[in-house]
Order: structure tokens, then C-alpha cells, then sequence
């Protein structure tokens, strides 16, 4: 009777689910080499106008704010040929020229246009003013900067850019080959559906409720498959099924089927936080970084080196940002190829801001309390907790040990400023979602032809084994159909 119920949910979930599986591990393949497109920083600062030598002091810009204001982030930058600070307080956002300190007011169309073109690279264009999300700005945020332009650019790249009437901000650029490789890979795989996706709690709601039954579907294929193999265990290790596709989709489930349950599973943890009991110690959910601003923004007069030495002195600058880490003041400057980090406590010369032990130090004591031992090394070699998937971190880096009962370790890269922290519960989290999802195991992750070959082989079995559902889902639907229509009759 019971595996009757279960024969009877896996049909159904499969009836429903099916197609879905076979896209998600079709599109996962494509997901391996092209994401949903985004302008990336390296692009924003490459067509980012340079900054103007011609800046005035900060002090005239602070002397002009109310006293009320309590700044926590400062950034300059060009925009519309003039150069722009953009503050942030608490209960304050602005946009201010630096030449004339106004606020920065909503720019008209030829302004646009100029930024169009200058993005775009060509003057033949043709503009659609949106008052509705689409497939390339499918995102709920993005509706406050309604009417946004559009741009469809007429070269062979097949440019497609978006631009915030409100703000003259560069939202979305497209062309022919990312969109291509979107609708084949991130569009299905992360249901990026402008319909759905403009809804982020609908969307996130729907996604979580999709992998759950997902999960519950591959769990009763996993034991259907291992009761059929039990029931018929003195004829050997066989598959009993004699027709084609029940028999492969059978071979396979067993084969892949606990890919697939942990791939649908790994995805619905991307979407939620670490359940509460699963959780150890008294800082459950509790990650303090240290990358750029603590939150708090320093005395302004601990910045010595006046900002405007930097212009000039470092190829293009794009952006100037005034940081901290801890109470120790920095600049992250943007150019054209390059970030740099520059101590802003140094008023004789441009010296790069680098991490010290004793930073490192004043760090973690601040974190954990000055009770609390640990230990700090040089590390010059990956480590279990920190290894990197396609360069996306890199050495050396100060690693500290810290005695506490999460094993909690700290990683600082003292030229990026990058700060890792990882304990038992992050550890968990990172198994149930990148290392179930992307098996991002550092066995794997330091073997990449390895890592290559195991991927592309548990996805072509999982797109298989999805794709023999969908057969048998078409079959025994035809079926049903012919039965309805044979007592219609």
C-alpha cells in the first residue's frame, strides 16, 4: 500500500516537475561559462569620465552641510562633465556638484543622450521610453526609476542599454551574445522571468516551494528505484523494468538520483538562511566584515592627505571613496584598470594602505573581546576554509585561529583589504549550497580538470535522467488522454 503512495506522488510531482528539472540541468551546464548579464566594475569604470583636476577642498563641501548631518560614506565622481559627491548619512542620501555644491537635479534627455552614446560607442540608435520592467531589468527596485530609456544601438554587437531618467544612471547593457547565452542558461535556471522575478517574495516563495517538492520527488524515485531492487535482488543487480525508457529512467535515478536530490535541495538553501537548530553557539547568524566602512564614519579630519593629490597621479581616476578600517581612515580609488587603496592618514605622499598584524589584531579583538585567544600566522598556502574557485581570492593572507566554540577563523588580505570569516555554522552552509550546488570542495576545486569532468558528467546524467521523465511523463499523460477519450466514446 505504501509504496502504491509513493508510485502515485512521484508520478504526480513528476507529471508537474519534470520539464522543470530537465531545463534547470540543461541551463547548468551553460551557467558553468555565462551568468544572467550585468554591468561589471571594470566596465562601469572604463566608461566612467575621468575626474577633474579642478576640485575643491572637502572642507568647503562639510562647511555647507547642516551639523545635523552625520556622514558614514563619501564618494566623488564626474557626471554630466561636472564633477558629483555623493553622501551618505543616517536619514541622508545627497548628490551634490563639487563646483557649485547644488544638488544634482534629474537630467534632461540630451544629457542621457550624451551617456547613451558615450556607453553605446555609436550615434545610430533607436530609444523606447519604458514604464514596464522587461526580460533585462526584470528586478522590483529598479521600478522607482520609471521612465527608463531604452537604447537599442544598431551595430554588430547589438547593444541594448538602459538608463534612469531619474538619476542619468546606467542600469542594464546587453547585447546580442549575452542575451543569447541568458536565454539558454540563467533565464530557465534561475526562473528569471520578468513576470515572477519583479516580485522578489513571490519569486523567492516560488522557487523555495518548487525545490521542496522537487526534493520530495527525487526522495520517492530514489526509493521506488531501491524497492524494485530489493523486491527483485535474487535475479541480480538489475534493473526489472523491461521497457526502454522505464528501464533507463530507472539505471539512471539510481545512478543520478542523489545528484539530483541534492542539487535541488542545495538550491532551495541558497534562497533561506541556516535553519536555527542546525545552528551552533551564541552568535547564530552573527558574520562581522571588515571590507570598507565599519559602519561609522571617522572624524573627518583624520583624513590628512587632501583627496585631491590623487587626481592625477595614478592614471585616470574614475572614483575617489573615502573608507575606513577600524578608525584607520583609506581611499579606494577606481581608474580605468585598476583599484587602489591609499592611505589617507599619510598627508606627505601617496602610500598604498596596507594591513599590519597589529591591525589584524585590533580587528579581532574587536570582534571577539580581548578574553578570547587566538593565534595569528602568515599564510602563503589554501587551506580547507579558504581556497579559490577561478581566482576569485588570492594570497598570502594574515589567517587567525581563534579559541572559541564555533572554531571560528579570520582571513585578511592585507593589498585587497578582503576579510573571510568562517566558523562551524558558515562551514555547514557553505556544504548545503556551494558544495552540494557547485561542488565547491577544495579536492575538487584544486584539480579543475577534475572538477570539469565530474560536473559535466553529473549534469549530462542528471539532464538524462530528466529527460527520460519527461518521456514517461508524456507517455502515461497520452495514456490517460486515450482512456478519457476511448469512455467519452
Amino acid at each position: 500500500m505504501l509504496i502504491k503512495v509513493i508510485r502515485q506522488v512521484h508520478k504526480i510531482l513528476g507529471l508537474v516537475l519534470s520539464v522543470l528539472f530537465l531545463m534547470w540541468f540543461i541551463s547548468g551546464i551553460v551557467m558553468i561559462y555565462h551568468s544572467f548579464p550585468r554591468i561589471s566594475p571594470p566596465l562601469k569604470w572604463e566608461r566612467q569620465e575621468a575626474l577633474s583636476p579642478d576640485l575643491p577642498a572637502i572642507d568647503t563641501l562639510l562647511k555647507s552641510l547642516p551639523d545635523s548631518v552625520e556622514l558614514r560614506g563619501i564618494s566623488v565622481d564626474m557626471y554630466r562633465e561636472r564633477p558629483v559627491f555623493h553622501l551618505q548619512g543616517k536619514r541622508f542620501v545627497a548628490e551634490i556638484y563639487a563646483d557649485s555644491l547644488q544638488k544634482v537635479e534629474s537630467p534632461d534627455f540630451a544629457t542621457i543622450r550624451k551617456i547613451a552614446v558615450r556607453w553605446g560607442g555609436s550615434s545610430a540608435y533607436a530609444v523606447d521610453t519604458l514604464y514596464h520592467l522587461d526580460q533585462w531589468i526584470p528586478f522590483g527596485y529598479l521600478k522607482k526609476e520609471f521612465p527608463i530609456y531604452k537604447f537599442s544601438f544598431e551595430d554588430k554587437a547589438h547593444q541594448e542599454l538602459y538608463i534612469s531618467s531619474k538619476s542619468g544612471r546606467v542600469l542594464q547593457l546587453t547585447d546580442r551574445h549575452s542575451r543569447f547565452w541568458a536565454w539558454l542558461g540563467a533565464i530557465p535556471h534561475w526562473l528569471y522571468f520578468t513576470s515572477l522575478r519583479q516580485n522578489q517574495p513571490l519569486w523567492i516563495h516560488f522557487m523555495l516551494w518548487v525545490s521542496g517538492l522537487g526534493a520530495l520527488m527525487c526522495f520517492t524515485g530514489l526509493w521506488i528505484g531501491g524497492w524494485a531492487f530489493w523486491k527483485n535482488r535474487k535475479k541480480g543487480f538489475r534493473s526489472p523494468y523491461k521497457k526502454w525508457w522505464l528501464r533507463w529512467h530507472h539505471i539512471s535515478g539510481t545512478i543520478f538520483g542523489i545528484f539530483a536530490l541534492t542539487f535541488v535541495f542545495s538550491g532551495m538553501m541558497s534562497l533561506v538562511d541556516l535553519p536555527a537548530w542546525m545552528q551552533k553557539g551564541k552568535q547564530k547568524n552573527r558574520e562581522i566584515r571588515f571590507r570598507g566602512r565599519g559602519g561609522e564614519m571617522l572624524s573627518m579630519n583624520k583624513y590628512v592627505l587632501d583627496y585631491r593629490r590623487i587626481v592625477g597621479r595614478l592614471g585616470e581616476v574614475k572614483n575617489i571613496e573615502w573608507s575606513s578600517f577600524g578608525k584607520h581612515p583609506y581611499y579606494v580609488v577606481n581608474t580605468a584598470t585598476e583599484k587602489h587603496y591609499i592611505d589617507a592618514s599619510d598627508s606627505t605622499r601617496l602610500s598604498p594602505f596596507r594591513l599590519t598584524e597589529a591591525l589584524v589584531k585590533e580587528t579581532v579583538q574587536k570582534i571577539h573581546g580581548k578574553e578570547v585567544p587566538y593565534t595569528v600566522t602568515w599564510m602563503t598556502d589554501w587551506d580547507s576554509d579558504y581556497y579559490s574557485h577561478r581566482g576569485m581570492l588570492t594570497l598570502p593572507v594574515y589567517k587567525v585561529v581563534v579559541s572559541d566554540e564555533l572554531h571560528t577563523r579570520h582571513y585578511f588580505n592585507p593589498e585587497t583589504l578582503y576579510h573571510r570569516q568562517i566558523d562551524d555554522n558558515s562551514r555547514l552552509r557553505g556544504i548545503l549550497y556551494s558544495g552540494l550546488h557547485r561542488l565547491n570542495f577544495k579536492f575538487l576545486v584544486d584539480r579543475p580538470i577534475v572538477w570539469n569532468v565530474v560536473m559535466y558528467v553529473l549534469l549530462i546524467g542528471g539532464t538524462f535522467l530528466s529527460l527520460s521523465g519527461v518521456v514517461l511523463m508524456l507517455k502515461w499523460l497520452g495514456r490517460i488522454i486515450r482512456k478519457v477519450v476511448r469512455i467519452q466514446k
